[in-house]
């Protein structure tokens, strides 16, 4: 009788211990998702730009740097690039990605590290670009680019 006592209640020991362990794995999977941005933003710090050109001269992409407003040169090794937007979430990345697309400029992207700090700052303007209308996006881009090129130099 003591034996089956003792089966009885491992066997009730371990239906607990499952039902908390699939607990505890739901809830983390929600909020691997919920939070997915703020991890990545912790883990691996990086930035999306967009470029129109990348050259070798830096005469050449200063003066192709004059035709788009409140654009960066930046310097990628011995390239450099004509940047017109930096964004670090992904649907802020889309949401610029098709608003240049709209206006009917051809660019291309990459990506760079940048420290926290950076990120933080401009995830304060990313929420201004998810909220407002698309006439803002011009301001709040010329923002962000002030930072990056403070941030750069």
């Amino acid at each position: 009788m003591c034996y089956n006592g003792f089966v009885m209640k491992m066997k009730e020991n371990v239906k607990i211990f499952l039902i908390a362990l699939i607990l505890g794995m739901a809830i983390a999977f929600f909020l691997s998702f919920k939070f997915k941005d703020q991890v990545a933003f912790a883990i691996n710090p990086t930035v999306t730009y967009f470029y129109v050109g990348s050259y070798n001269s830096l005469e050449v992409a200063t003066n192709l740097s004059h035709s788009y407003p409140n654009s960066v040169v930046y310097q990628d090794e011995d390239i450099y690039k004509v940047v017109i937007g930096v964004f670090s979430e992904d649907n802020v990345i889309d949401l610029m990605s098709s608003y240049f697309t709209n206006k009917g400029i051809s660019f291309e992207r990459g990506s760079i590290s940048v420290d926290n700090a950076f990120l933080g700052e401009i995830s304060n303007y990313e929420l201004l670009i998810k909220s407002s209308d698309s006439s803002y996006y011009d301001g709040i881009n010329e923002s962000i680019l002030n930072l990056f090129r403070e941030y750069m130099s």
